[in-house]
């Protein structure tokens, strides 16, 4: 390892300040860096972060996520992970494996709008529920209305959660049938659907489903071995800090690799 490129994985992971510090006295979140900078010192074109933020307070993992994205520049990053709303905020594509078998891959947002089939809104209406309840009833795209608890809300009001198909832009609608039945709309909020309810869907059904019944899933012996399907050989890195493998696989998509508690 030549100093330009130790300075180099130094600076693109904010160490410069800390190049002379002892990593025993660094805080988790500076050793988090410090084993990236160990995985990136030698330019391997992918990197494995195994729960990269685990354990970090709220600032500490914003920096980390930066930090991830400015990576994902130059390198292919596969994130594995149960902290779900990290994949939703820092990967391109994700991949779901349910015991040992791959569920499926696709990106973030093609998950989360496959599962949401729909609209769904959640709105405060000042005025009484039936009313609401019969405004909205009128209109032909709205599946359901239900009533939501709220903190704080005013008396008079109500808080709805409502499901909506088939329309490409309901809530002008929605919005339009409340004040024309004299109701006042205080707040209109589009609904979607989680990556935790993504993700527990998929599995519950890929755990459910009888065996050969399932024809997205295909086993694979490991989490391991799924990765190294693609990957041969990769670069890893973790918060222990120790030195990564390298190798020199061609893939130059960022991902993300999200798997049920204990299915590793």
């Amino acid at each position: 390892r030549s100093p330009r490129r130790i300075d180099s994985a130094l600076e693109r992971c904010s160490l410069m300040d800390r190049r002379k510090s002892l990593i025993t006295t660094l805080s988790k979140g500076y050793r988090q860096r410090v084993g990236i900078a160990q995985a990136i010192v030698h330019d391997p074109p992918v990197i494995i972060l195994d729960e990269p933020t685990v354990g970090l307070d709220p600032r500490q993992i914003i920096e980390v996520r930066e930090l991830i994205k400015g990576l994902a520049g130059q390198h292919t990053i596969i994130l594995s992970t149960h902290i779900l709303p990290e994949v939703s905020m820092t990967c391109d594509r994700v991949t779901i494996i349910n015991q040992g078998k791959l569920v499926t891959t696709n990106s973030p947002e093609s998950l989360i709008n496959d599962l949401s089939q729909g609209s769904g809104y959640r709105i405060e209406v000042a005025g009484e529920l039936a009313e609401a309840e019969a405004a909205l009833g009128r209109l032909p795209m709205v599946q359901s209305v239900t009533v939501m608890a709220k903190p704080g809300l005013a008396p008079g009001h109500v808080s709805l959660a409502i499901q909506t198909e088939g329309e490409t832009d309901p809530g002008r609608a929605l919005a339009a049938a409340l004040v024309e039945a004299g109701l006042g709309l205080y707040e209109m909020q589009r609904t979607r659907a989680s990556m935790e309810e993504v993700f527990l869907k998929l599995t519950m059904q890929e755990t459910a489903a009888e065996p050969g019944e399932s024809g997205e899933a295909e086993p694979v012996e490991s989490l391991g071995s799924a990765i190294a399907a693609d990957l041969p050989e990769v670069s890893a890195a973790d918060d222990s800090t120790g030195q990564p493998e390298t190798g020199q696989p061609d893939s130059t998509e960022p991902a993300a690799i999200a798997t049920p508690e204990g299915a590793e």
